[in-house]
């Protein structure tokens, strides 16, 4: 069952106000908006028939004409109703756009990226060990968190690798060069041989990696995660919260599904992920 039964005209009409040659596209059981003949938005309903790998395919099909179709959950609207916007506006490019020269480079405690994130990023803040952001004046506009480096032995026996855990551009603005100034800038602080990232399949054909010089490595498979109907928190199986497991495990009758549909949540899934390394 969904939250809101009209949250997708009321996406529809939100990016009408914006961009007035939105329209819904006809394209049954789908609910998709085309913001522009390349760019379209599938509404997916928390209750639905779906499946990932169904999902993928249709992003696949319109991939090869040259086309990129977002997968945008019910959930996701209404929890992340900003940060949705904000990457659609980027999309349509109607940000203000800085050549990344422009800025500086600062390093940002944790509390200075987690508001950051939580306020500009889809998926919020996340534990990593670096954080830097690009300053102009004295205004935060971007910024990346890193984790440390690690040896890879399959690689070798000194090999190191990385990864580019989070990047995010502040609301309305878009930072030329500047995800690519913050690598550089990490990448020299450090000896690695590579740095690893992902690119969320359900709003991303990873071509910005790809402009980067990134190496697509591997194409993920859809995963199972599990939505909280009042905080809209999206949880993986493994981070489920604590007290809720141990409910689970305390009880003796019912399967986990079943377990967490009595306990507020609902299960849902994405499309994968696109793994990327850049090699140094």
């Amino acid at each position: 069952m969904g939250l809101n039964p009209f949250w997708q005209e009321d996406f529809f009409l939100t990016v009408q106000n914006f961009h007035h040659d939105a329209r819904i596209f006809e394209a049954e059981p789908y609910f998709i908006v085309e913001c522009r003949p390349y760019l379209l938005i599938n509404l997916i309903p928390l209750d639905n028939n779906f499946t990932g790998e169904e999902l993928r395919l249709l992003q696949e099909t319109y991939q090869k004409h040259n086309i990129q179709l977002v997968h945008l959950w019910e959930d996701i609207w209404l929890g992340k109703r900003a940060q949705v916007l904000s990457r659609i506006r980027s999309f349509l490019g109607l940000n203000t756009s800085i050549h990344g020269r422009k800025t500086k480079i600062e390093n940002l405690s944790k509390q200075q990226i987690s508001n950051f994130l939580d306020q500009h990023h889809l998926q919020g803040f996340i534990n990593a060990k670096y954080h830097y952001g690009l300053i102009v004046g004295s205004e935060l506009i971007a910024a990346a968190s890193f984790s440390a480096t690690r040896p890879m032995k399959s690689k070798g026996i000194a090999y190191l690798s990385a990864e580019l855990v989070r990047f995010a551009t502040k609301d309305g603005f878009t930072v030329v060069g500047g995800l690519s100034k913050l690598i550089k800038h990490f990448t020299k602080q450090f000896e690695m041989n590579d740095l690893m990232t992902y690119a969320d399949r359900d709003w991303s054909l990873g071509k910005g990696y790809d402009q980067l010089g990134f190496t697509l490595s591997k194409i993920t498979e859809p995963v199972n995660l599990y939505v909280h109907r009042e905080t809209l928190i999206r949880y993986f199986q493994h981070r489920l919260p604590k007290d809720i497991m141990l409910a689970f495990e305390t009880q003796k009758g019912l399967a986990l599904d079943d377990f967490l549909a009595l306990n507020g949540f609902i299960k849902v899934f994405n499309t994968g992920n696109l793994k990327y390394h850049l090699y140094l």
